[in-house]
């Protein structure tokens, strides 16, 4: 019981703080495509298609395999082994991130004109590479602490990093967007490289005083290269996997806005579109995805430790698994149905003047699917299953590239729309048969799925019924009220309605007690 109300807590607290970050994330970001416009935006997030693969090669599988090399190290308490592993994972992911920087800053010119065919993205690229060894290591340091089970370092760190890019991006942005789009994106990226060094800087200095408050240094210790192979023999095959799936979607990015200008867009035109797709539409659907995303890191350490079979057995993994899934059901369900329901005028609360809700009513409908596949895939993990995974990921960016080079230039955005939709149920289908053959559990269909679309159907008609009665809120946005109410009844219908049954409220209130 106690190591499940740990779980909890740290799933409770990160989940939280992952949410306070996504709120701020999502009203930066309104403010940004205020700032620069729908083609700036589009602009920016051909640069971060670029970007994000350097930093998958930069990080190298890393933060996996010290979650569970650590873990699995504490398990036996071996805590000389365990901090071999960070050392090793530190002089391993520094290497890589040394190499990405390289190739990234001397070949900006390169991506950006023969790749994003936009030189005003080579000076935004070159000034991310410096970026790429500081996030490299630091995901060292967040693997160690999510595998001590003390991730409410890593939120700190999250939070303070957050808040310092968007002070330093401000600033930034007063500078240098005056002098064009080109520049307005440096000073996005200027911010959030300033922002990964000191968050590196405070999360080294995190690990310091931790490693000295609660390491004794007990153990056997391992020889010199072993734990450099066991990271090696974990994270280089994730490794591989994640670059051509990361390469795979990359090429999908740049492919967009050229499929959207066959399809009879001009260039500008087809920026703007994939701005309010992906810069507004997309980040706004997987905003509440923070609270699954926590879920899926936090379970890995978890199953890693059962799976060596020294605690519980295959029993106990699959209630984690059955138990884990329901309540992502339930959560993402109810998102859903809150988004299907009120994507226009919140779209209009955060994006106004654009036609980001239409989108976002659209991607409501696949949210049940993508959140619990993100839970799913921590799960894979965490049973050792990752290159199945991965597997499954490349396989579906392959079929991801394949769809927006035919769809697009036949029936623009709804072309991408439909990819989407394909491709996401593709991954899920792949990942959760893999966890079933592999656990053999069984997911209870009518009070995890069936039972909550009724309730948050009847908690949205609810909510709306009330704002009829209720006398105006004066500043407060009529949209949020209706939300929050929406989240009310759907907890009180849950309730009431068995999606939740006694044992299950037992088995929460249990973890939440104090130990006796």
């Amino acid at each position: 019981m106690k190591r499940l109300r740990t779980f909890l807590m740290n799933g409770l607290l990160l989940g939280a703080s992952s949410l306070f970050m996504r709120t701020v994330s999502v009203v930066w970001n309104a403010y940004v495509a205020a700032r620069i416009g729908a083609e700036g935006v589009g602009l920016f997030s051909l640069i971060m298609s670029v970007y994000l693969f350097a930093v998958t090669f930069a990080s190298a599988g890393i933060n996996l395999a010290v979650t569970r090399l650590v873990a699995r190290e504490l398990a036996v308490e071996n805590e000389k082994g365990a901090l071999a592993v960070v050392r090793k994972g530190a002089l391993y992911a520094l290497s890589f991130g040394l190499v990405a920087f390289v190739v990234l800053f001397f070949g900006a010119d390169f991506f950006a004109v023969r790749v994003l065919r936009d030189a005003r993205t080579a000076l935004s690229l070159r000034a991310f590479s410096v970026s790429l060894p500081f996030i490299a290591v630091s995901g060292v340091f967040s693997g160690y602490f999510t595998a001590v089970r003390r991730v409410y370092k890593n939120a700190a760190t999250s939070l303070i990093e957050q808040f310092f890019k968007i002070g330093l991006t401000v600033l930034f942005l007063f500078i240098l967007s005056p002098r064009g789009m080109e520049y307005a994106c440096l000073a996005l990226v200027l911010g959030s490289c300033l922002a990964e060094a000191l968050s590196f800087f405070y999360l080294f200095i995190l690990y310091r005083l931790d490693r000295k408050k609660h390491m004794t240094g007990k153990g056997t210790g391992t020889d010199g290269k072993k734990p450099l192979a066991a990271i090696a023999g974990i994270a280089f095959p994730i490794a591989l996997s994640s670059y051509l799936r990361s390469g795979l979607v990359t090429v999908e990015h740049i492919l967009i806005p050229r499929g959207l200008q066959k399809h009879g867009a001009d260039y500008a035109e087809a920026l703007s579109a994939y701005g309010v797709v992906h810069g507004m539409a997309i980040p706004l659907i997987y905003f509440p995805l923070a609270v699954c995303t926590t879920f899926a890191s936090l379970i890995i350490p978890e199953l890693s430790e059962l799976d060596t079979g020294k605690v519980y057995g295959n029993r106990y993994i699959c209630y984690i698994i059955r138990r884990s899934l329901k309540f992502a059901a339930l959560f993402s369900v109810g998102v859903a149905g809150i988004y299907l329901c009120f994507a226009g005028p919140l779209s209009e609360l955060v994006y106004p003047g654009t036609d980001a809700g239409h989108y976002v009513r659209i991607l409501a409908a696949i949210i049940p699917i993508s959140y619990l596949d993100t839970v799913v895939d921590g799960m894979l993990k965490g049973l050792g299953e990752q290159l199945a995974s991965m597997r499954y990921n490349i396989i579906d960016a392959a079929v991801s590239v394949a769809l927006v080079m035919t769809l697009l230039p036949l029936w623009g955005v709804s072309g991408y729309l439909v990819c989407v939709f394909v491709c996401e149920v593709l991954n899920f289908s792949l990942s959760i048969g893999r966890l079933y053959t592999v656990t053999g559990f069984r997911f209870p269909f009518f009070s995890g799925v069936a039972m909550p679309i009724l309730c948050i159907a009847g908690a949205t008609s609810l909510s709306l019924l009330c704002l009829r009665v209720l006398p105006t809120m004066g500043k407060i946005p009529l949209c949020i009220v209706a939300i929050l109410l929406s989240v009310l009844f759907y907890a009180v219908l849950l309730a009431t309605t068995g999606s939740r049954n006694r044992e299950e409220r037992r088995w929460v209130a249990g973890m939440l007690q104090k130990e006796k």
